[in-house]
Parts: structure tokens; sequence; C-alpha cells
């Protein structure tokens, strides 16, 4: 865990944050995958960057927002100043908002330039895999969305320095309810009056590992089914993503929020937005279900339908 990586020695020295650092490399790292993937396809580089560009504002702007609004926690009642809101490359983003604001926001821009939304949604699918995989390796140098309490001898546990978040919550839950932090520890495995810090998942490598996977899953799937619809590859990478995020997230123990009714208690405010993408990737492959029953003159994905027209160097709406 590293949030400074390096210093920059000028106007006093310039601190780089893993964190920021791996924003920009998984930002990289898609739109080379993007333009990659869009060049097979006859999509313009000027296409892509313009997504890419429009994506990755919205999306920030998304994540920041969701995080400020659901995950942001004040110290002793202070809210901070509008420069602590701003800094993004210090942590503090929610994957899910910045998707739920970045999809619609290329949408519209797609829509008016008359580009087909769903062969572009599916260029970028493994590229944002990809990409925020990086970002996930940037939570880890940061020290944020950590795990719960690993067991007592395992070895997939990593233990954080003193000072970070998730220590000082165990450290302040001990104090606070020692009964409690007590026999959760005995649970796992530890010997009585065992004190914190103690070791936790690994929840950001795990994530990391997975949308990496991901992305390697839904190439490998386009290429076993070459007449897919346009639109396929971005339902698949939902529907993992949103089983993956679901499954994680009973790892999690960054943060106390719960919101639950009726047979579904206690479920973490990113298992429902994971529900909710696991939702709209069933009901887009039932869509698509039925555009392949009722018209089977539709292109598959690889066929020259995503070849540009009109040369405008765009993919055909």
């Amino acid at each position: 865990m590293q949030r400074v990586l390096f210093t920059i020695p000028v106007a006093g020295g310039l601190p780089v944050f893993g964190y920021g650092l791996f924003l920009m490399l998984g930002f990289v790292a898609a739109l080379l995958i993007a333009y990659w993937r869009g060049k097979k396809r006859g999509i313009s580089s000027d296409a892509i960057i313009d997504v890419a560009i429009l994506a990755i504002f919205a999306g920030v702007i998304g994540a920041r927002l969701a995080y400020l609004l659901l995950d942001y926690t004040p110290q002793n009642g202070n809210y901070g100043t509008l420069a602590e809101w701003l800094a993004v490359w210090q942590g503090g983003l929610t994957f899910q908002g910045g998707l739920f604001l970045a999809l619609p926001a290329v949408y519209v821009y797609l829509k008016r330039k008359k580009i087909s939304v769903p062969v572009m949604f599916d260029v970028f699918a493994p590229a944002l895999a990809v990409g925020v995989g990086f970002g996930r390796l940037g939570c880890l140098l940061n020290g944020c969305c950590w795990g719960k309490p690993a067991p007592h001898g395992s070895w997939f546990g990593l233990l954080f320095p003193d000072h970070i978040e998730s220590m000082l919550e165990q450290q302040w839950l001990y104090r606070s309810h020692p009964d409690h932090s007590s026999a959760r520890l005995e649970r796992l495995g530890y010997p009585p009056a065992t004190l914190p810090p103690i070791p936790i998942y690994a929840t950001q490598i795990v994530s990391a590992l997975g949308l990496f996977a991901i992305g390697l899953l839904l190439i490998w799937l386009e290429k076993r089914r070459p007449h897919r619809l346009p639109g396929q590859t971005i339902v698949w990478f939902l529907f993992l993503y949103g089983l993956g995020r679901f499954i994680i997230e009973f790892y999690r123990d960054d943060t106390p929020l719960r919101y639950g009714f009726g047979p579904f208690p206690g479920l973490r405010l990113g298992q429902w937005l994971a529900l909710a993408m696991i939702l709209a990737a069933a009901l887009w492959q039932w869509r698509l279900n039925l555009q392949a029953a009722g018209d089977q003159s539709v292109p598959p994905a690889s066929e020259p339908h995503d070849k540009p027209s009109g040369g405008n160097g765009y993919a055909a709406k």
C-alpha cells in the first residue's frame, strides 16, 4: 500500500498518487484496446477518442457524486472543502455511479452523431473491464475498498499500515465494542484477546483480477459467437460485472451502509446496484432474443454492418 508513489521535484514537490496514476493507466489501456477493436470494425479513431473522453469525464463526475452522496463520511462534522471534494486522484470514486452517468451520456452523443450505439458499446466493453481493473489496483495502493478481517493463518490476508482507514476502523470497533470485536475474531480462528490490526481480505486484488478475466472472457466469447447481434458483448459485461460485484461485496468492509426490506435485509448499496446491472443485462438480452427471432435479416456484429457509412469515418447507425 503506497498512496504517494514518488514526488516530482517541481514547485516545491508534486506528489504522484498511486490511485491517480493507476486511473490514468487504466484510461490509456482502455483507450488502446478500444482503438484496436474499433479499427477492426472500421470505426474511426476520432470516434473512439471522442467517446473515451466523454465517458471518462461523465464517469468521473458520476462516480464522485455517488461517493459524496452515498459513501462519504464527514470527520467530526467537517464536510471538507470544495477542493477536497474535487480531489479524485486521492480516491473516493464509486464505479457504478460513474457507469450510470457515462452510459446515458455516451448514448446521447452516439445518437446525435448517428453512430451505432450497440456496436460502440460492444467495442468498449472489454476495454472498460480492463480499465476498471487498473483502477482497483489503484484502490489497493490507496488503501480504500478494503475487505473484512481474513481467517487466522490465511495466506490471502493483507495487513495495511496502522494509520490507514481499514486499520483505524478495526481499532475503533475494538474500543467501542470489545465483546463484539473479540467474538468476531474468535469465530475467524484468532486466539482470545487478539488485538487489532488484523489482516483483511484482499478484495482490491480479487476485483482487479476478476475484471481482467472478464475482459479476456468477453473477447473469447466474441470469437465463439461470430454471428452475435450488436449489443451482445455489453450485455455479457453488465451481467458478469454485476455478478462479480454482488459476490465480492460480501467480503468488503469499507462502509457500514446497508439497505434492505422484507426478505432482503442488509444488502450493501453496491449489491443493489449490481442487481440493477444484472436486471438491465437480462432485459437487454430478452430484447436481443426477440430481435433475433423476429428479424433474421439483421447482420451479425462481425459483418459489414460495423463498417463506416458515407465516408464520415463513423460506424453505421
